[in-house]
């Protein structure tokens, strides 16, 4: 077996010391990673203090023209004129731009009001939320940990905790018998997993139906977690909040399920995992965070882990897609300009809800409640899905998803308000044709 390494042993019992939950869900690699002290902590020692040279950093500098800014091409700096090269060209540090980390952590604070006077951690760079979903299977996932799901769910969620883990997913029907949350489900299945260790993922606004949770059925998920908890349990709770903001039914709760676990129980470990993706309008820039619900006294050893995690990957985030969303999120406009594509997304919403549930389509389908995100669920009465899917493609050209036999997901966040009753028209003739 791997020896441990003594600055890893040293984080292990400083984490321990801090949370005992937080170290009894560490994984076997969780327990071995630490940020080694080399490169990476002499170039930082050298950049606070190194007044005359400075020949640590793996850059190059151009002094043509004085003290010295980062070499580039200049067909790639006037794409971004307003931007400074070292902005745009130089490294992230591994945990991501200290001030995008303290803006996302005002913004969580603004959207979320159940967070006021709770404690959590400065919110950690991600490069993607599928990379925040990753470093936490690294750190906290050993193979045969149960993981516990709902039956529909982000596809992703599989491949990183199931297939490259090897946890053991234990499910629960997402929706009970009148279309709500299935809170008893959930409660069941946690009951149900006799381990000392689970890790529990929850998903609102939830992929791919678009279902929100209402403040009581976010209550009793909680109670469900405390419950098991109480029991001795070790939990690390992730909530993917990938949809955040973007609610457009007033009786459902319009924040993270979050806040409500912050000092829920001394065994909770909850962590959010958010990003620019959706709530800036930004996907390909790759850019989410993981906040943990862990004081400064467990964070500091676990940044220290995530950031050997971090450096043993990606070694960081782009800095330009960091510079690009700060300086979004700073800039005169930045509200009104979210405003302006919430209320179009939430017209869309509006109308696929009207459209999709009508009486003239509940012979082929039942609509699963969509209160936000981009997605609606059609569950079909009769016909194969996936053939459905096809043959849409096919002969009307519109791409839809099949979702295991029954289900269709219809995204529409691509839809103009004007085509959507096409779209929906469109699906029921050939379910019609099955």
């Amino acid at each position: 077996m791997q020896d441990l390494n003594p600055l890893a042993a040293d984080l292990n019992e400083q984490i321990r010391s801090a949370s005992s939950a937080v170290g009894g869900l560490l994984s076997k690699l969780g327990k071995r990673i630490y940020l080694p002290k080399g490169i990476l902590s002499q170039t930082a020692e050298a950049n606070a203090e190194a007044h005359q040279f400075n020949a640590t950093r793996a850059i190059a500098l151009d002094f043509s023209e004085g003290m010295g800014d980062l070499m580039h091409l200049p067909v790639s700096r006037k794409l971004v004129p307003e931007l400074t090269p070292e902005s745009v060209y130089g490294y992230a540090s591994v945990l991501g731009q200290q001030a995008l980390r303290e803006a996302w952590r005002t913004h969580l604070l603004q959207e979320n009001p159940s967070l006021s006077e709770k404690t959590f951690s400065l919110p950690i760079v991600t490069s993607g939320m599928t990379h925040g979903f990753s470093l936490l299977a690294e750190l906290f996932v050993d193979s045969g940990d149960v993981l516990i799901l709902a039956d529909q769910i982000w596809g992703n969620y599989r491949l990183i905790f199931q297939t490259k883990a090897g946890a053991n997913i234990q499910t629960y029907p997402f929706f009970n018998a009148t279309s709500g949350f299935n809170t008893h489900g959930f409660h069941r299945t946690l009951t149900e997993a006799t381990d000392e260790k689970l890790i529990v993922l929850l998903n609102f606004p939830h992929n791919p139906t678009g279902y929100a949770v209402t403040h009581t059925e976010a209550q009793q998920i909680v109670d469900a977690i405390v419950a098991q908890a109480e029991t001795g349990c070790r939990i690390l709770v992730m909530i993917d909040d990938a949809y955040a903001g973007l609610w457009y039914d007033e009786t459902v709760m319009h924040e993270s399920l979050f806040g409500l676990l912050l000092g829920c129980h001394p065994n909770v470990v909850p962590v959010k995992i958010d990003g620019a993706t959706k709530e800036e309008y930004a996907w390909g820039l790759r850019v989410a965070f993981l906040t943990f619900g862990l004081d400064a006294t467990a964070m500091q050893p676990l940044e220290q882990k995530i950031s050997g995690l971090i450096r043993a990957n990606t070694s960081g985030a782009s800095q330009i897609s960091q510079t690009l969303i700060l300086t979004a999120m700073q800039a005169p406009g930045y509200a009104e300009q979210k405003q302006h594509n919430y209320e179009t997304l939430k017209a869309r919403a509006l109308k696929v809800k009207a459209v999709a549930s009508d009486e003239q389509y509940t012979k082929y389908w039942d609509a699963y409640p969509s209160h936000a995100g981009y997605f609606v669920c059609l569950n079909l009465k009769s016909g194969n899905a996936e053939t459905v899917r096809q043959r849409l493609l096919a002969e009307h050209g519109i791409g839809i998803i099949a979702l295991g036999e029954t289900a269709l997901r219809v995204a529409y966040s691509c839809l103009d308000v004007s085509d959507i009753e096409t779209v929906f028209a469109e699906i029921a003739r050939v379910v019609e044709r099955r």
